[in-house]
């Protein structure tokens, strides 16, 4: 394997609220055409460090590199922050919330960062919001709004943006925690012909099926540590800790 092989790496990754240490010491790689499902109880450092990656909360200590470009911290400061927004163009993001302009149409909402990060023309940036809202299947919502769209639908447009930039890698941050049941499928149908593409995505989720069947590798966290990493195999058919061991007995 080669350092232009790996996407993402990140470094003993800590992050501390005030008293409180969130994070205590995460290592993690991302190859390309890796899909890593993050799996974790409620409290456990899941989302802290997906937001760490992308540099939405700053990590206390560690280092983040996206294929090659690094930013190490110290102290909770970077020592390269001019290259922060290099990174975030590079990572593309997917929330629990949709984060949808609401005055703007789906198709406007795609063509957002192409102008206004990459400097793309409008011209340039609607042919790719239109390719990738057909991609996700709302080629006839192009023109709504957020407000007459479901859950489900929204988080595509969201999905289509996070592609707009072209991102190295995708990182979603329980992108189905907050949709009704009925609108799961149709969330996780994208991000699995995603998968199927080679597209390299960090995924934080609940959804045990999604983990089990499409992820490259099952990471556990517990208490701000990784507590068990492996294929998804190896981890939902032979745990080896009884952490893992009770959350699957619950989750599944």
């Amino acid at each position: 394997m080669t350092q232009r092989d790996i996407i993402v790496q990140a470094d003993d990754i800590h992050k501390s609220f005030g008293t409180v240490e969130v994070l205590k010491g995460i290592s993690l790689q991302a190859k390309t055409h890796d899909v890593i499902s993050i799996l974790g109880s409620s409290g456990s450092g899941k989302s802290t460090f997906l937001r760490c990656l992308n540099f939405l909360e700053t990590p206390t200590s560690g280092t983040v590199t996206v294929h090659g470009e690094e930013i190490m911290v110290k102290n909770g400061k970077p020592q390269n922050a001019r290259h922060m927004e290099t990174i975030r163009a590079r990572l593309g993001m997917v929330f629990q919330q949709f984060n949808l302009w609401t005055h703007r149409t789906s198709l406007e909402n795609v063509m957002e960062g192409p102008i206004q990060v990459k400097r793309e023309t409008r011209a340039e940036a609607r042919d790719k919001a239109e390719a990738y809202l057909q991609r996700v299947g709302l080629e006839d919502r192009m023109h709504m709004y957020p407000s007459q769209l479901s859950g489900g639908q929204q988080q595509r447009v969201a999905i289509a943006r996070a592609l707009a930039m072209e991102p190295e890698a995708i990182l979603f941050d329980e992108p189905t925690s907050a949709l009704d049941p009925e609108l799961v499928g149709e969330v996780l149908k994208v991000m699995k012909d995603l998968a199927a593409e080679g597209r390299t995505m960090i995924v934080v989720t609940h959804e045990m099926g999604f983990a089990r069947e499409v992820s490259s590798e099952v990471v556990f966290l517990n208490e701000g540590r990784i507590a068990e990493q492996g294929s998804p195999g190896e981890m939902f058919t032979d745990p080896k800790t009884d952490e893992f061991r009770r959350f699957i007995a619950k989750a599944m």
